[in-house]
Formats: structure tokens, C-alpha cells, sequence
């Protein structure tokens, strides 16, 4: 069972009594001083060099974000010696490349859509609306519509890269601002709404 609240709204009250907890997080350390607070185990991830059969490509695991390296392992959860490409769509845009080894080939960082769209001080919205396609009339919606052109076109030519030199690799997208964009890609595409949390589970089950 999953329960998923948005980040700006979550307190650790609303969390389950356990003796443990796996935590996983990037930002936020007052959400993870909160929970340490809570709960007298945590177990905060921490990535590895070399877990079961996937080896990063970082020099130092450390510096990777938990979130991509469980993304990772979820990834091998469900498909196993398979070439990957992983998308996870959320404040930032993450991919990774693992291939039929297990062995990370590295990856890529850019902004999410809504950090696209708040970079321009004189464009600045945070509005979340995808409907928009193609030329627009006004000010406001060219806006919306060029950064969701640039935002879709960058995730389809890094599916179409991939695709063009494995072609048998999978490709497989999550994040919290995947579902709006599905319409959009290709159907080749592999969707998981929880990647991190089945990598999670992966590691607590390994770790524990």
C-alpha cells in the first residue's frame, strides 16, 4: 500500500507507528530531522557502489541522489539484464542509462518543468498546465506552450537516442509529473508511478 502527500503538505504526524523506518531524501532536512525525531530507527539510504547486481559509475556513490539510485534498482526489480533508460520526472529531470550488466553508464541533470518555467523573471509562473500545444495568441500561453515544447522534446530525444542504439532497451519513466505526459511519447515507454519506492523496498529487503 502506498500513501503519497505532497511535500508541502506533509507532517510526520500523519506517518504509522513503526519500530522502523527506511528513508529516502534529497532535500528537505527538516522533514528528515522531523522523522529522526519520530521514530527511533531510521534507516536513511545511502548509495552504494556496487548493490546486488547494479554498479554505479560514480566515482564517489555518495554524490549520486538516493532517489536515482533506488530508481535504479527499481528499475532492475522489473526488468532484469536489460538495457535501461530511466526518466524520473520531477522537480529536476533525471535519467540514467544501465545496461544488460547492471553496470550505470552514467546520467543526466536538468531542470523540471517547473523550474523551466519560473527562470524567466518576466515569464515566471508556476502553473503546471500542459494542455497547451503549438503556436500561441498571447504572452502567458506562448510561455506554457514553448517551455512544454522544450521540456517533451528533450525527454523524446533521449528516448529516441537510447532506442536508436539498444534496441532492445527498455525505457521507463516515474515521477510525480509523468501521468500529464504520457499522451505525448512514445508507446514504447514504460510507466511506474512509485520506481523509487519498488527500490526501496529492494534495498530495506537487502539491508535489513
Amino acid at each position: 500500500e502506498v500513501f503519497s502527500q505532497s511535500v508541502d503538505k506533509f507532517s510526520e504526524k500523519s506517518l504509522p507507528d513503526n519500530q522502523s523506518v527506511w528513508l529516502s531524501a534529497v532535500a528537505h532536512p527538516q522533514i528528515v530531522e522531523a522523522i529522526n525525531t519520530k521514530f527511533s530507527n531510521v534507516e536513511v539510504v545511502k548509495p552504494l557502489s556496487h548493490f546486488g547486481s547494479l554498479i554505479i559509475a560514480y566515482k564517489e556513490p555518495l554524490e549520486l541522489g538516493s532517489d536515482r539510485f533506488l530508481a535504479m534498482l527499481g528499475a532492475l526489480k522489473h526488468f532484469p539484464d536489460r538495457n535501461l533508460l530511466i526518466i524520473d520526472v520531477g522537480s529536476a529531470l533525471t535519467i540514467d542509462v544501465v545496461n544488460d550488466s547492471g553496470e550505470h553508464q552514467g546520467g543526466l541533470i536538468m531542470p523540471g518543468l517547473e523550474a523551466i518555467r519560473g527562470s524567466f523573471a518576466k515569464f515566471a509562473t508556476n502553473s503546471q498546465n500542459l494542455n497547451l500545444s503549438s503556436l500561441q495568441t498571447s504572452t502567458e500561453e506562448a510561455w506554457l506552450s514553448g517551455t512544454k515544447a522544450m521540456f517533451i522534446s528533450t525527454i523524446k530525444e533521449q528516448i529516441t537516442g537510447f532506442e536508436s542504439e539498444q534496441q532492445d532497451g527498455i525505457v521507463i519513466l516515474t515521477g510525480g509529473g509523468v501521468s500529464n505526459l504520457l499522451s505525448e511519447l512514445p508507446e514504447t515507454v514504460n510507466y511506474f508511478n512509485n520506481l523509487v519506492l519498488d527500490g526501496l523496498e529492494s534495498y530495506s529487503k537487502s539491508m535489513g
